[in-house]
């Protein structure tokens, strides 16, 4: 009898054995472990809506004069913003040629609704000339 309790008792002290800490104490199970193995820097808010001026702008440069019909969504995946374009205007003075437009922003920030517009240069990019929430 004597060996067969010893017989199960063997393996669930080794098995259990494995899940104690290391430490000689409690206080040192609990402890957190402070090493780090890698940074990433958050991005602040103006860098944040930085990045998304560059896709909004990319995005209404990009479009094809067939496309400036339809509202187009944009997302960046940066910074998980997302929104609409819609509201295209052409304005053509002299040279420049300027798109007008709306756009919503959907941000860790809240929603808001945004007017804006992009200029062609004379390399053939695309300029954000503007980009500011709408009055209420």
């Amino acid at each position: 009898m004597y060996r067969a309790l010893l017989a199960l008792a063997l393996p669930v002290c080794l098995a259990l054995s494995g899940c104690t800490s290391t430490g000689s104490s409690a206080e040192s199970a609990l402890s957190l472990d402070t090493t780090t193995t890698g940074a990433i820097s958050p991005l602040s808010a103006d860098s944040e809506i930085m990045s998304d001026e560059i896709v909004i702008r990319d995005m209404v440069g990009g479009l094809s004069q067939d496309e400036l019909t339809d509202p187009q969504p944009w997302s960046n995946a940066l910074t998980g913003s997302a929104g609409v374009i819609s509201n295209f205007t052409t304005l053509t003075d002299g040279a420049q040629t300027c798109r007008l437009f709306q756009t919503t922003r959907h941000g860790f920030d809240g929603v808001a609704l945004m007017n804006g517009r992009v200029c062609r240069r004379p390399d053939g990019g695309w300029d954000l000339v503007s980009l500011d929430r709408a009055a209420s």
